[in-house]
């Protein structure tokens, strides 16, 4: 596993932050904890839901007619599919594509109050063979719930940038 530092000195007592993880820096069999957690709320689903039109059944009778599942309202599948992922933004910001998404599962429903905390595992990795500034990193990212059961998980094969190149120097950081 690599050094992973926050921070990197530009100058006596100045530091800049430093996003993301390079594709030098991940081996298979890391895994990471994407922290903080995401608590969701039941008015975040309404205005996800209007604002993607979307219309399932569920979603519908729970957001618009106001009917609840276990005493809760139950949260848009495709919007706690979003919610995994941007809580791996941090660790994966260096991505210039996601390449696939497979296996996706959503096991149990997902509830207005719930908090969503995700991890991912590299399962592989391997040059781009046409992006030479680049790799391809092989990713199963899994969600749970504050009582730590599986809410979400899939696998996606992500295009990330190689150390010291993509934009990211240039844009000072």
């Amino acid at each position: 596993m690599g050094n992973f530092y926050s921070h990197r000195k530009v100058a006596d007592n100045t530091y800049i932050e430093v996003a993301g993880v390079e594709y030098d820096d991940f081996s298979e069999g890391d895994i990471f904890e994407h922290r903080p957690g995401r608590t969701i709320t039941a008015e975040e689903n309404r205005s996800h839901s209007l604002r993607s039109a979307d219309l399932s059944p569920r979603i519908v009778d729970a957001v618009f007619n106001q009917n609840v599942y276990a005493g809760k309202q139950v949260i848009s599948e495709a919007f706690v599919l979003g919610i995994v992922t941007a809580l791996t933004t941090k660790t994966f910001n260096k991505v210039v594509a996601n390449l696939g998404w497979k296996n996706i599962e959503l096991p149990i429903p997902v509830y207005a109050g719930d908090t969503i905390y995700a991890e991912s595992e590299v399962l592989g990795k391997r040059e781009s063979q046409s992006r030479p500034t680049q790799g391809v990193l092989h990713i199963r990212t899994q969600a749970v719930n504050q009582r730590g059961e599986e809410v979400c998980s899939f696998e996606r094969r992500l295009l990330i940038y190689k150390r010291g190149l993509g934009p990211y120097e240039d844009a000072g950081y």
